[in-house]
């Protein structure tokens, strides 16, 4: 997957599901690469009323 920095903003509030299709959570941050500065992570709120927060790389989505 490919993202670029102005696709970074329309990440937020995107709800994240599993490969077995079930929902996740919701993105909560885009983290940046330093060097190239193209989202590289998320967090997603997961839980009950996204009590946890999970990092996942974009290069794993």
């Amino acid at each position: 997957m490919t993202v670029n920095t102005f696709d970074a903003q329309t990440l937020y509030g995107t709800t994240v599901y599993g490969n077995d299709g079930d929902k996740i959570g919701k993105v909560d941050e885009v983290y940046l690469d330093n060097a190239t500065n193209q989202p590289e992570w998320v967090s997603v709120k997961t839980g009950l009323f996204g009590s946890n927060v999970s990092l996942i790389p974009l290069s794993q989505a």
